[in-house]
């Protein structure tokens, strides 16, 4: 009896089909290993990227490192200098806070502010950012960063009160005073934790606020020609008629860094307070500033 024939061609196209399978499958997964070492090489290199977030704020993805960051992880960094210290009045926490209670002096009327904590600046642009809760509730109170070279040259970003100033109240409030010219921008925010940024760049200081990380509003920008040396985390009552209630600022890191490209968004509401050329400049206090609409 013959042997039946076995179905060659059949057997030929199984296998045929199969070596195809496995090319495809290998195809696939060489072209994935691929594009992960292409994303993992890109991560690797100093990328900045910005994106705009679904409310339309600026949102900025960082990947280069700071020049220098402070954590407050349960101690200061050998880099800060204390000025008018008073250790009963600011604690470095353990879960990495440093609350510091404000004085009633302020050194922007020329006074003697207790624990202004001091760094040095390094040359050139430079961002610098700070990540803050406070509750202001009294005229004057403010807690933030200061830029200073002397009385008659300062920029100062703070979230501050004052029911006297055109917002009434609650506010993020840039200072300034440079070259004769006393000013100051303010928006309304009742937000207790905030983000503020200064960057300093091409003759220009430009001020921001965030309310969530990253996620950046633009205040102002001012023209500057001073070389600023050194920056403060700054806590004041500035004055002595709060009796009761002393600001607490609380930091959860200060960061400087080189500049990000940030497209600024402008943030409605804010108001500009122009003061005299000839009078010394204190914040608020000593006369009704003529008022003007900042456009934004």
């Amino acid at each position: 009896m013959d042997k039946p024939e076995k179905n060659v061609s059949s057997s030929s196209a199984r296998v045929a089909s199969s070596c195809i399978f496995n090319c495809i499958i290998a195809s696939a997964l060489l072209a994935g290993i691929c594009s992960l070492v292409i994303i993992r090489l890109t991560s690797g290199n100093s990328i900045k990227e910005n994106k705009t977030s679904p409310t339309g704020l600026s949102t900025t993805i960082r990947t280069q490192a700071a020049i220098f960051r402070d954590d407050f992880n349960g101690q200061l960094n050998q880099a800060w200098t204390w000025q008018n210290e008073d250790t009963s009045r600011y604690k470095v926490h353990e879960d990495g806070w440093l609350e510091i209670i404000g004085g009633n002096e302020s050194i922007l009327a020329g006074e003697r502010q207790t624990n202004l904590l001091w760094i040095a600046l390094p040359e050139g642009n430079i961002e610098i950012s700070i990540h803050l809760k406070s509750q202001p509730l009294f005229d004057f109170q403010r807690a933030g960063l200061l830029l200073y070279q002397d009385s008659n040259h300062y920029i100062v970003l703070s979230h501050g009160y004052c029911m006297q100033c055109v917002l009434g109240g609650s506010g993020i409030y840039l200072e300034y005073s440079l070259n004769g010219k006393h000013e100051k921008v303010t928006t309304a925010s009742l937000a207790n934790e905030l983000y503020l940024m200064l960057i300093v760049e091409d003759g220009a200081v430009n001020a921001f606020y965030a309310l969530e990380e990253a996620q950046w509003q633009h205040i102002a920008s001012v023209k500057n020609d001073i070389r600023f040396e050194r920056a403060a985390l700054s806590v004041t009552n500035d004055t002595a008629s709060n009796t009761g209630y002393d600001l607490i600022g609380m930091f959860d890191y200060f960061e400087i860094r080189s500049p990000t490209q940030i497209a600024p968004t402008p943030t409605p509401g804010l108001f500009q307070q122009a003061s005299s050329k000839t009078e010394k400049f204190k914040p608020y206090k000593k006369r009704a500033p003529r008022l003007k609409v900042v456009e934004s």
